[in-house]
């Protein structure tokens, strides 16, 4: 059995062979968020240096089991490759990416574990936030400004910027707050819109708020960095009350419950590990750690 290299190393040989000269077909190797390390092909037209990527990692699983042969993996990657063939991702103007008046406008921050990346931190403009880092991202879209993706910034790509992590912060704050207000919501209003049952009798004058709420953007896409912004920061300790609790429940999405009495920090603490490890995709963990607001250092900082 072949190992995964060879394996890789072989389906991009077959790869190559089957498209012939339509694509430039590369090995792409990525570290990905939380150390995971992901090996696939790179698609690019002709003259273009950005496209989609097809992980082979799903497939060499297939190839270990016997769930697949070689040649039907090879087949269903090259199926996959052509259905790229008019993706809007290789439609994306690589031209405006390299420009940084033209790229600064869909600049966006996002949060990853620290520790969990220090790898990944080597290569990428970032600042330390707690026991985590600010990373960044750009929102690739097509020529119609429709989302097609994202692009994590790279130390390369400061260097062709001729710009300082600062400028990234700066304007990664501006456009959080372009995009619109952070979006905090009580868990009972999320859990009716999935369900359609309401929790609240007609007639019951009884507050329908439960004390948790879930703090994202408006996108739901790295929404968690929502807590870098101070305006949001008051916005919730006017709302809930000055120490109020985060937990990290994904780089999507944190949780914030009312003030909790400092005996309860070590309790939340162990159902935030708790939940990490058995329901949160490894590549989505944010932390296992528990964050209180303090409204007059106007800051959070880790309390269990």
């Amino acid at each position: 059995m072949m190992s995964f290299e060879e394996f890789a190393e072989n389906v991009v040989k077959e790869i190559r062979a089957k498209v012939g000269g339509a694509f430039q077909i590369k090995e792409h190797n990525v570290i990905k968020n939380n150390n995971v390390k992901r090996a696939g092909i790179a698609v690019m037209k002709n003259e273009e240096d950005i496209g989609p990527c097809v992980y082979l990692d799903a497939f060499y699983r297939e190839y270990e089991s016997d769930g697949m042969k070689f040649d039907e993996i090879v087949d269903e990657v090259y199926r996959l490759i052509l259905k790229h063939e008019d993706d809007d991702a290789l439609e994306f103007d690589i031209s405006g990416f390299k420009r940084w008046e033209t790229v600064r406008e869909n600049v966006h921050a996002k949060l990853i574990n620290a520790e969990q990346n220090e790898e990944l931190l080597e290569k990428i403009p970032h600042r330390i936030f707690m026991d985590l880092a600010v990373v960044y991202y750009v929102v690739a879209r097509d020529h119609a400004q429709e989302d097609i993706g994202t692009i994590l910034i790279h130390n390369g790509h400061m260097e062709m910027w001729g710009q300082e992590e600062e400028n990234l912060y700066r304007e990664a704050m501006i456009n959080m707050r372009t995009d619109g207000e952070a979006d905090l919501t009580d868990i009972r209003t999320i859990v009716e819109r999935i369900t359609g049952i309401s929790f609240t009798k007609e007639g019951d004058g009884a507050s329908r708020d439960t004390g948790m709420y879930i703090l994202t953007n408006r996108r739901n896409r790295f929404g968690a960095a929502q807590i870098l912004d101070t305006k949001t920061l008051r916005m919730i300790a006017d709302k809930v009350g000055d120490g109020f609790i985060v937990l990290p429940s994904s780089v999507h999405e944190t949780i914030v419950l009312t003030p909790n009495d400092e005996e309860e920090y070590r309790r939340l603490a162990d159902m935030v590990r708790e939940v990490n490890d058995t329901q949160v995709d490894i590549e989505e963990r944010l932390s296992y750690h528990v964050y209180a607001y303090s409204k007059d250092e106007e800051a959070l900082q880790i309390v269990a």
